[in-house]
């Protein structure tokens, strides 16, 4: 199979998977403001489905971290029970390995938008404007930090907008009045545990 044909059976695994989570929401207001950001993946993937912009790998990469996101729009990601999933698959509780009384799946999601789209934005870089690796690596991570920062600047702006609950909801800082910072420095160590892994995996490939 060839690589569009891939990147073709993702995009419509990602159309299915948002229109699931979008039968009887829980939260209908605030899940279609977070699937305002799955739309412009998903415009973006289909552009690349033309131009190429990425590989296959970097565009698998995209596809996980999009359906992380597409289960936290389902839920608003404050909701998201994967306590519940944990227990029903291993019969025991999650609650015992990480702090309790607070719903980390949107910090999962952040961690892994570092950590998945490293290399996306890397060959993003490499393929559209020719950058050298080195500096390539340099500003994928920049780019990691920078839009996370804009991202938490957005949802700041959403209390200004919107009501304080329905902002609360769709922020979901659960009372942390860190939680910026927090999503942030998640994001950033993301990135650059991906960026050690792959400078490891070159080293000992010379070696």
């Amino acid at each position: 199979m060839n690589s569009k044909k891939i990147k073709l059976l993702l995009i419509i695994l990602l159309l299915i998977s948002t229109l699931i989570s979008c039968l009887h929401p829980v939260y209908p207001q605030q899940m279609l403001l977070q699937h305002s950001a799955t739309m412009l993946v998903l415009v973006f993937l289909t552009v690349d489905l033309f131009k190429s912009y990425l590989g296959v790998t970097s565009f698998i990469c995209v596809t996980l971290f999009t359906l992380m996101h597409i289960i936290g729009a389902r839920w608003i990601y404050s909701y998201v029970p994967y306590q519940q999933w944990f227990q029903r698959l291993f019969g025991g509780e999650i609650s015992g390995f990480i702090e309790s009384g607070r719903n980390h799946y949107d910090r999962f999601v952040h961690f892994m938008y570092g950590f998945l789209l490293y290399i996306p934005v890397r060959e993003f870089y490499q393929r559209r404007y020719k950058v050298i690796l080195s500096l390539a690596s340099q500003l994928s991570l920049l780019i990691i930090m920078s839009s996370s920062l804009v991202y938490e600047l957005f949802e700041w702006s959403l209390t200004i907008l919107l009501s304080s609950g329905d902002a609360d909801a769709y922020n979901g800082q659960q009372g942390d009045m860190w939680d910026a910072q927090k999503d942030i420095a998640l994001a950033t160590l993301g990135g650059l545990i991906m960026a050690v892994l792959l400078w490891v995996k070159v080293h000992f490939r010379k070696v």
